[in-house]
């Protein structure tokens, strides 16, 4: 689907109104605003303003409602990612701002209302409650106690709520009076349907860039040039020398001990895990006394099956069980599971009883299980149990270490008297890698270490800082080698290869112009493309919003086709060469055929211009009403969060 496709499918009240529709399958009732808070204005909707007076009409929007506006949007975000963002990352965000215009709409919506009279009785808001679906319980009848438990798990109180569905219903009373169905010209449906239902089918040839071969080399004036012309393109980043020293589990190992009890215990207790269980294939036949279970074995030893047996005494031509392959835990634990598991191969001489009746057994199959000894995973478990608790031990030394730093001393010195190592890197860019591009800084921290360097001032320490596998690491930035423009000398090798890169593009440019010509003009792209040794294909049949990247027909080369008549030919630049597209064949689209598809789209073009006709209304009831905001109350609303 394209964007107008997209944009066109948004219902008529979700544009307009925002947060303002209540919906709890995303908690949108969270979201609500309750217009008569107190505390200091942050901004003012129509009125006059009286000096010394203060303001006569119009709407007041507190801070209070800004702020709580703000503390919604993040809540409404940790419900979406799981994560609640930081409120100085949010105001960095520009959600404070958000916050305000949300509120701002909603004071607007007010006054308008407040204006045209628009009222709306408490039948009406009752029963806007009762036919809300996530209120009903069972018999799909309104559940008081689901309502209040609602409320209560999104935070909003009964008043508040009640509230925000009059100001809902309210708000329909006055956008009401735009209607969506046939607002949108028959003509205008018909021809924008048409334009993206379009299919065209294209043939394409890739023209490389190294399909040229023959690039001059540079003058020393072209290549002097050239390198003041792209300078910064050569500019050699900031490089910076650090130690550090990473606390992991391998330097509280040698101090985690295990006694010989606590290994035994551990294995005991994996029992399942070093084992692979007995299992049994197993039939029965269940009887409700002991004398028919003993008649059945009887029968059996006599030469019967035991189905034949079980039908003789039962009557029962389905008396037989098929319990397959089973585990003794499989079955009720007490005689039947120890009996079963007891037996030969064969079926049983005497009954079982359990308290489900007396069980004739057959054993149709015993697949014995593996125990592996002790002594072969001894010391797997025992280097399991370190594992477990070497992580506590880590805490402690981390602990330990930045208790140490808080005296004052250095990392180097607090490493030493806790005999730790201290690793040294010489001159990275911010990626880890030297200046010959080899990458320096590697393992599991890299990136973290490397952050931490370049965020520390030179001959600082870090804080102790943990990584996102438990680990815990200090960063010294040693030295500070800023980020400069070399001489040509220096880089002359790069500055030559990046030269003849332009060149050799342009030099295929100026080729693929010249092919391009001589396909319009003779129509024959396949012999063009034979003729260099390239290939020629055909695209499927796509619209303009699709693409066909197997046969080199990308996004921007596929909206070019679309621009050809049928047998003209384009050139579209990629990042490495020029796609030659020719418009092989139309598919229009046809309206009687996708009549049911066509009225679809029409709905939600409809939909569309209604969304538009309504924004603009807000937008003309802002300007008539005029807006108001105090700056100076919302920046210290927010100043705690403010970047400093």
């Amino acid at each position: 689907m394209n964007k107008f496709r997209k944009y066109a499918s948004y219902l008529i009240m979700t544009v307009l109104l925002g947060m303002l529709i209540i919906s709890f399958a995303l908690w949108g009732i969270g979201d609500m605003l309750r217009m008569g808070g107190s505390g200091n204005e942050v901004a003012h909707v129509g009125g006059v303003h009286v000096p010394l007076y203060g303001w006569l009409g119009g709407t007041s929007v507190s801070v209070d409602e800004v702020r709580e506006r703000f503390n919604r949007q993040l809540d409404q975000i940790q419900r979406q990612t799981g994560q609640r963002p930081d409120p100085a990352q949010a105001v960095r965000y520009g959600l404070n701002v958000r916050a305000l215009e949300d509120v701002v709409q909603r004071a607007v919506i007010d006054q308008a209302m407040n204006d045209y009279g628009i009222v709306v009785s408490d039948d009406q808001v009752r029963l806007a409650i009762a036919q809300n679906p996530a209120f009903k319980g069972a018999g799909d009848k309104f559940d008081p106690m689901k309502y209040r438990n609602l409320l209560q798990q999104a935070r909003i109180s009964e008043a508040s709520y009640v509230a925000d569905i009059r100001r809902e219903l309210a708000s329909a009373e006055l956008f009401g009076t735009i209607r969506t169905d046939g607002i949108g010209p028959k003509s205008l449906r018909d021809e924008i349907f048409k334009m993206e239902s379009e299919k065209r089918v294209g043939e394409t040839v890739y023209v490389p860039d190294s399909i040229i071969t023959d690039v001059p080399k540079p003058t020393t004036e072209q290549l002097g040039t050239y390198f003041d012309a792209n300078k910064a393109r050569f500019q050699i980043p900031e490089f910076r020398a650090f130690s550090y020293v990473l606390l992991t589990v391998n330097d509280v190992m040698g101090q985690v001990t295990v006694t010989p009890d606590q290994v035994k215990q551990e294995y005991d207790s994996r029992a399942a895990e070093f084992g692979i269980p007995e299992k049994r294939d197993v039939d029965q036949a269940m009887t409700d006394s002991e004398d028919k279970a003993k008649a059945i074995i009887a029968a059996v030893k006599e030469g019967k099956s035991l189905e034949d047996a079980t039908k003789q005494v039962t009557g029962s031509a389905d008396g037989v069980i098929k319990l397959g392959l089973v585990q003794k835990k499989d079955l009720p634990a007490g005689p039947l599971a120890d009996g079963i598991f007891s037996l030969p191969e064969g079926v049983a001489p005497t009954p079982i009883k359990s308290p489900l009746g007396w069980h004739v057994v057959r054993i149709n199959k015993i697949d014995a299980g593996k125990v592996t000894p002790f002594d072969e995973v001894k010391a797997k478990l025992e280097q399991d149990l370190k594992n477990q608790a070497a992580p506590d031990l880590l805490v402690k030394l981390a602990n330990d270490f930045d208790r140490e730093l808080g005296k004052g001393q250095s990392m180097a010195d607090v490493a030493k008297a806790l005999g730790l190592k201290v690793t040294t890197v010489e001159n990275v860019d911010a990626r880890g890698q030297d200046p010959a591009g080899k990458q320096i800084v590697i393992g599991p921290a890299a990136t973290e270490l490397v952050q931490a360097a370049f965020s520390t001032r030179e001959g600082a320490d870090s804080d102790l800082l943990e990584t996102s596998k438990g680990e815990y690491f200090i960063v010294h930035t040693d030295r500070i080698t800023p980020a400069r423009i070399p001489a040509l000398s220096e880089v002359e090798p790069k500055v030559v290869e990046a030269w003849e890169a332009e060149q050799r593009r342009k030099l295929a440019d100026e080729k693929v112009k010249g092919l391009v010509d001589k396909a319009n003009a003779d129509g024959d792209l396949g012999a063009i493309a034979k003729e260099l040794g390239l290939e020629l294909r055909t695209t499927k049949a796509v619209t303009r919003f699709d693409s066909d990247t197997g046969n080199y027909l990308s996004q921007p080369v596929a909206q070019a086709m679309f621009k050809l008549a049928v047998g003209k030919v384009q050139a579209v630049r990629t990042a490495d060469g020029n796609v030659i597209v020719r418009a092989k064949e139309i598919q229009p689209a046809d309206l009687a055929k996708d009549k049911e598809r066509l009225e679809r789209f029409g709905s939600q073009l409809d939909s569309m211009i209604a969304n538009d006709l309504v924004t603009q209304l807000l937008a003309a009831l802002r300007a008539k009403y005029g807006v108001q905001v105090n700056e100076q109350v919302f920046q210290a609303a927010f100043q705690s969060q403010q970047p400093q």
